[in-house]
């Protein structure tokens, strides 16, 4: 049984990484279904003492195939690694404080194992820990000049403002950017002017003036910044940042972790996996539905139908219980689409409007998140402040409004058979019946958390990820009006936890 991870960067971000990387966790030691003629690396890993030692990692990758593997070492010191495709791979140790020094590649021919034994012989290279930078921060980076006051405030009131000074776009693109800020806060049902106020809706053209002559494509990216892009999640990767100090044991010791790095300038959204562990991702940039093969290490793109607008942008992408993919569309054709993989058809669903856009259904709502229960398709729509239910057989579409100003991010059906979501501005989460529409709010008690991924685990409680206050909750259906959710927060020595409050 297999799990598969993608990490993303923030929209910004992504548009400068030249490929995407596609984890794959597999839970039993050499596991692997490549053809037979594949073969894998073994071998030994000692310590400097000449010790064997288990519970060390050894990372083989190939930059030339863009494939890379983690496994533990094992008993004895022994470690073995899935099937390989041929080539040449760079083989490394780690284990506690050391790690093994350079060593020339290892070929992989496809006929016997190739045997490459390895000894930690120089410290392990780990980079110092480093403070997060708050957005007061990043606002000192920022040059001054008209607009920039309005940049730092305003923008700050939905993300980060890493995103802006991390940014490099055209005038044109700025433009788009800040049009597209202002469609989502109107779109979000609260009148303008209590957002921004009415002398900021003047300095609009400044703000987008300021942000094009500041952050332009050819302004060199400042050096702390990228600092900070190496500690967010979604940031480019240090070669050791992740790796654990001591030597892993018990279950901790019995997994291979696999990356594999899909073509340039696929800009993935969003992850869902099937029943036959094929991985499906959406492609905002190219419009490909893209799928991977674990079993051969394949990557197949699938481009969405033709439609009357051909800027396609795919963004979330879920699997239902019949195995279909289902995809958003949330470009100008607003759309949902349906992909049999059997069939390799493709089914259309229009995408509600906005309630009170401007002008009328001018933009469809964003859809961020999509579950599925009874038949339904259901997704937050993030811009209009609703939850939207789709009937397929019948095509009809249901909105069920939340608190204005919510944001609802991320979607779960919890173990009571409601479907709860995550309100990434609204700080709080909800849960609504599917067959009364009743709504029930539960606040948050740290402010800002920006609330945005939820899932269900195998009890059917609800987990979900507080970006901004780093921690993550963890909500009890059972308990019914007054649910026993809790955030956990690792902190040295201890756990701090702070419970959700029911909203009256």
């Amino acid at each position: 049984m297999s799990s598969l991870n993608f990490r993303l960067s923030n929209p910004d971000m992504r548009r400068q990484q030249k490929a995407a990387t596609l984890m794959t966790a597999i839970a039993v030691l050499g596991l692997s279904y490549l053809p037979l003629e594949a073969q894998n690396i073994i071998g030994t890993l000692k310590d400097a003492s000449g010790q064997p030692l288990a519970g060390a990692l050894v990372k083989v990758s190939s930059q030339e195939l863009g494939l890379s593997f983690m496994v533990v070492t094992q008993g004895q010191g022994r470690y073995s690694t899935p099937n390989l495709l041929p080539g040449r791979y760079i083989v490394q140790g780690f284990g506690s404080d050391s790690q093994t020094p350079p060593m020339a590649p290892a070929e992989v021919r496809g006929s016997q194992p190739t045997k490459m034994d390895l000894a930690l012989s120089i410290p392990l290279k780990l980079a110092p820990p480093r403070k997060r930078m708050m957005d007061a921060d990043y606002a000192k980076l920022m040059p001054e000049g008209p607009g920039k006051n309005a940049v730092a405030s305003r923008c700050a009131t939905c993300h980060s403002l890493q995103w802006v000074v991390s940014a490099r776009k055209t005038p044109e693109k700025w433009q788009e950017t800040v049009g597209r800020m202002r469609d989502d806060l109107q779109g979000r049902d609260r009148p303008l002017n209590d957002i921004l106020g009415e002398s900021d809706l003047i300095q609009m053209d400044t703000m987008t003036e300021y942000l094009s002559k500041t952050f332009t494509p050819d302004t060199p990216l400042d050096p702390r910044v990228v600092e900070q892009r190496l500690l967010d999640v979604g940031g480019p990767s240090h070669p050791n940042r992740n790796l654990p100090g001591t030597l892993l044991t018990g279950a901790a010791a019995k997994y291979v972790a696999m990356e594999f790095s899909l073509p340039p300038g696929s800009m993935v959204h969003d992850i869902a996996v099937d029943s036959e562990g094929i991985a499906w991702v959406s492609e905002t940039n190219t419009g490909g539905l893209g799928r991977f093969d674990p079993n051969t290490l394949t990557y197949t793109r699938i481009s969405a139908p033709a439609a009357k607008n051909p800027n396609v942008q795919l963004n979330s992408v879920a699997v239902d219980p019949n195995g279909d993919v289902w995809v958003v569309d949330e470009g100008p054709n607003a759309r949902m689409l349906q992909y049999n993989p059997k069939s390799r058809e493709f089914s259309s669903y229009p995408i509600p409007g906005y309630p009170h856009a401007i002008p009328p259904d001018s933009t469809p709502a964003r859809l961020v998140t999509l579950r599925f229960l009874e038949g339904n398709v259901w997704a937050t729509g993030i811009t209009a402040n609703w939850i939207v239910k789709l009937d397929p057989p019948t095509r009809k579409t249901t909105e069920y409004p939340v608190p204005k100003g919510s944001s609802p991010y991320g979607l779960a059906v919890g173990g009571d058979q409601r479907i709860w979501y995550a309100a990434e501005v609204g700080n709080l989460i909800g849960r609504l019946d599917p067959r009364t529409g009743r709504l029930a709010q539960y606040n948050l008690t740290t402010p800002k958390s920006d609330v945005r991924g939820m899932a269900a685990d195998a009890e059917g409680n609800l987990w979900v990820v507080a970006t901004e206050a780093d921690k993550l909750i963890k909500v009890d259906y059972r308990n019914g009006t007054s649910p026993s959710s809790v955030f956990f927060r690792q902190t040295p020595g201890r756990i701090q936890s702070t419970w959700i409050r029911n909203r009256t």
